[in-house]
């Protein structure tokens, strides 16, 4: 479904035909790069839970049974852990400018345009270009990120009641 927010189309670009070849693969990569890929993975599965801090709901008493319609809740659904890391790498990701390297970043992650040729002649930049401004962002998000954690932890760590473990 197109977003009217969208520069591309995701439709247009998944009915397109694949581009030929192997022309689709990453540039070579560091472990750094491949922790950040994971990381990334993670926050998109954590992004489509629909529970991230409470339990299903259980109604005991009579008001809650009385309530009446409340939208059904699909059984054994998605549920994320509570994490501070993908936490923050989600402040980090919200905080980015609506710019090229977020696009390349959504259509890799969120969209899962494949292959990357369509998504990047999309853009109108090169494959490689495509995997570099990715890379980038990626570790740009993952500064960001490490900036909110240890901003929110030194908060933490001021508060009169906290005992550290």
């Amino acid at each position: 479904m197109h977003n009217p927010k969208d520069q591309y189309d995701t439709e247009a670009m998944s009915l397109a035909a694949p581009a030929p070849g192997s022309d689709d693969q990453e540039p070579a990569a560091t472990a750094e790069d491949g922790d950040l890929d994971d990381l990334c993975e993670r926050w998109v599965s954590w992004c489509s839970t629909r529970r991230f801090y409470a339990p299903a709901p259980n109604y005991v008493n009579i008001l809650g049974q009385m309530s009446g319609t409340t939208k059904p809740v699909r059984p054994n659904g998605p549920d994320a852990a509570n994490s501070p890391e993908i936490m923050a790498l989600h402040l980090a990701y919200l905080g980015q400018p609506d710019a090229l390297d977020k696009r390349v970043f959504e259509l890799y992650y969120v969209h899962r345009i494949r292959p990357i040729k369509r998504a990047a002649d999309a853009l109108q930049i090169s494959r490689r270009h495509f995997y570099t401004v990715l890379r980038d962002f990626r570790r740009r998000l993952r500064m960001a990120s490490k900036g909110i954690l240890a901003g929110n932890e030194a908060a933490r760590d001021a508060l009169p009641h906290f005992t550290p473990n």
